[in-house]
């Protein structure tokens, strides 16, 4: 990483500074910061005149979308909607547990075929969020027809870094000549999109089993008059599933690579399930989940390791310009900071690059002492910092946590036989190989499963 090399600041682009410094991001990030997004945002959404909650500029347009998707994700809306979310963990769960064939592995000491991870991790990820957005889901788990969605998705993450990054390309118009494969593939599932979204609402709304759209079809700001109409609702629609998919299904396919590829964690993890945990049933939100602190240490570690919006967020500095880090940034300047140099730095991490979930719990024989957990908690930021941090992190968290708790209880994991690293020491073995997109992508690991001996 270049901060290794030059310091705190590295100009990665003619006008952007990136800041590898906690201390700096409540100034870039804060909700008092003299910066607003920077014009390049525009390229992640797929509307050059209609922008998403992520994509927009103006603060009090922000503000009002950001407000009408945060009742989604109220604690009490959240509890209403648990239930419909593990029923597709449990559908996630039973595909584990599947031959080839799809019917389920008889004999209890058999493992089954190898699993690549990533599919039914994005499965899972599109069937929760679909189900959540339009009372539709893709059924992707169980279904093979929609299982191109994922693959487009990962082509969107990528034209649109291209474009963030090179503004020019999208303001000329050159990602349909220069990306023309990748283009036709994101017009055509933009309008299958806009297919759904229009047969969703013509709907209304479902007072039986609110969703996502019915609360942004009922969405009106008092202040300015907003509210969203058809080509609002596509473009949000389109981030949604992109921000409630790709973002948890990238997070929980690392935390099974750092998992298999680390044997001591996933022994301590697997059995600190099974003691809280008398029934698959029980393993939901709530108190006994939160008592696993080895499990939310796992899943921190892997937020911290592979962040799921890794790049640089970038934030266009005011009139007046603004004060970094003691330093005095003039407007129009692009600044902002990596989440994934910020996790990784050595100033704040022992052993940045290694999946260590020790480091959350105190030991000083550990080299883990108070002082240096606070600090691992303080730059600890997975999901942002400021108003424009992850408006969905409790739903990414649940289902981490349900997913990862429930596949440990019902089922062994291990590396494939003949697996690289499958007998390399925890020093030799390999970090997790993701594509650093506008959202984390990658994967390429395999599992197989044997449901436990212990199991009626």
């Amino acid at each position: 990483m270049l901060t290794t090399l030059v310091g705190v600041i590295v100009r990665t682009a003619p006008n952007t500074l990136s800041f590898d410094s906690h201390d700096t991001m409540p100034e870039i990030y804060g909700i008092k910061a003299n910066v607003r997004k920077a014009n390049e945002w525009v390229a992640l959404s797929a509307s050059r005149r209609t922008p998403n909650v992520l994509s927009v500029v103006d603060k009090q347009l922000h503000a009002f979308k950001r407000r009408t998707l945060a009742h989604v994700f109220y604690d009490q809306n959240m509890k209403h909607i648990e239930d419909r979310i593990i029923e597709k963990i449990k559908g996630f769960t039973d595909l584990l547990g599947s031959a080839d064939d799809g019917l389920p592995v008889k004999e209890k000491n058999s493992w089954g075929s190898p699993t690549p991870m990533t599919n039914p991790c994005n499965w899972l990820s599109f069937d929760i969020i679909s189900d959540l957005t339009y009372s539709q889901s893709f059924n992707m788990l169980k279904s093979p027809e929609l299982r191109w969605v994922p693959e487009v998705y990962t082509s969107m993450s990528y034209r649109s870094m291209v474009c963030l990054i090179q503004p020019k390309i999208f303001e000329c118009k050159l990602d349909r000549v220069l990306l023309a494969r990748l283009y036709k593939e994101i017009i055509s599932a933009g309008t299958w999109i806009y297919e759904r979204t229009k047969t969703r609402q013509s709907l209304g709304v479902n007072p039986d089993k609110k969703d996502i759209f019915s609360i942004l079809m009922n969405a009106r700001d008092l202040k300015t008059g907003s509210e969203y109409k058809t080509k609002d609702l596509w473009i949000e629609s389109i981030l949604l599933l992109a921000a409630g998919a790709d973002t948890t299904s990238a997070t929980m396919s690392a935390a099974f690579f750092y998992l298999l590829h680390n044997q001591a964690a996933l022994s301590h993890l697997t059995a600190e399930v099974r003691a809280t945990f008398t029934s698959e049933d029980e393993i939901r939100m709530g108190p006994k989940m939160n008592s696993c602190r080895y499990l939310q240490a796992c899943i921190n570690e892997t937020m911290r390791l592979v962040p799921a919006v890794p790049n640089l967020s970038p934030r266009r500095v005011q009139a007046g310009g603004i004060t970094v880090g003691g330093e005095y940034i003039p407007e129009g300047v692009n600044i902002g900071t990596s989440l994934y140099t910020l996790m990784r730095n050595e100033h704040y991490f022992q052993k940045p690059n290694e999946f260590w979930p020790e480091r959350w719990f105190v030991d000083p024989e550990a080299g883990v002492t108070p002082e240096s957990l606070a600090l691992a908690q303080k730059v600890f930021c997975p999901f942002g910092m400021g108003p424009r941090s992850c408006v969905g992190w409790k739903l990414a968290w649940l289902e981490l946590n349900v997913t990862l708790a429930r596949t440990l209880f019902l089922y062994d994991m291990r590396l494939p036989l003949g697996t690289d690293s499958f007998n390399k020491s925890t020093a030799a073995r390999s970090d997790y190989d993701f594509q650093a997109w506008a959202i984390a992508s990658g994967g390429g690991h395999r599992a197989q499963f044997r449901r436990r001996h212990d199991l009626q």
